[in-house]
């Protein structure tokens, strides 16, 4: 089998072109000035931005960070829908019947599904817009959505805030994985054996 699997890299390699030693240098150069003074900078990940797999080389740092945060504030939610029903329970007189959150998927209405699309598409609509300066809030120092006036007026505590929301974005996407493998796979995930 290890054969098998040296002689397909080695296959796969001959069609990879050749790539000049400067070239890579010069990528990664480029790519460790984007990474330079973004948020994110902590004891966890070695006092560096983390991008193990160096994927600022390829992509725009900035791109993959709102990416980063976008996914992490799903997981927030995410996390959340997946533990309320089975801590607290179910709304009453709702369509779904059950605290399993995958079977759960299935019996939400398709109407519901609709709505929960077009809105998330106004957001994000809205969100393009603003960030190419069409729209009531051109400002990129301010928040897209602070409904309480939290986030802080000053460049060290606005730094403090991003940061702690990456952290925190980070956490639920490890938290929502483990929900994940712990549904599929009963006890695989320490702390998690209540849940399913």
């Amino acid at each position: 089998m290890v054969r098998r699997l040296a002689l397909l890299a080695v296959g796969a390699s001959a069609l990879v072109a050749p790539v000049a030693p400067g070239a890579r240098r010069t990528a990664l150069k480029a790519a460790d000035a984007q990474l330079d003074g973004m948020i994110g900078t902590s004891i966890e990940c070695g006092d560096q931005v983390w991008d193990p797999l160096e994927l600022s080389q390829w992509r725009d740092a900035g791109e993959m960070r709102a990416c980063e945060l976008a996914n992490g504030r799903a997981a927030m939610l995410g996390w959340v829908g997946w533990l309320w029903p089975q801590v607290f329970g179910l709304w009453k007189g709702g369509p779904v019947t059950t605290t399993d959150p995958i079977d759960a998927i299935m019996q939400v209405p398709t109407v519901a599904w609709a709505q929960f699309i077009v809105f998330c598409g106004a957001i994000e609509a809205n969100k393009y817009n603003w960030a190419k300066g069409e729209g009531p809030m051109t400002d990129p120092s301010k928040p897209f959505f602070d409904p309480l006036g939290l986030y802080p007026t000053d460049a060290a505590g606005q730094e403090k805030m991003q940061l702690r929301e990456l952290k925190n974005a980070r956490v639920a996407m490890i938290g929502f994985a483990g929900l994940f493998v712990n549904h599929f796979m009963p006890g695989a995930v320490p702390g998690l054996g209540g849940f399913h």
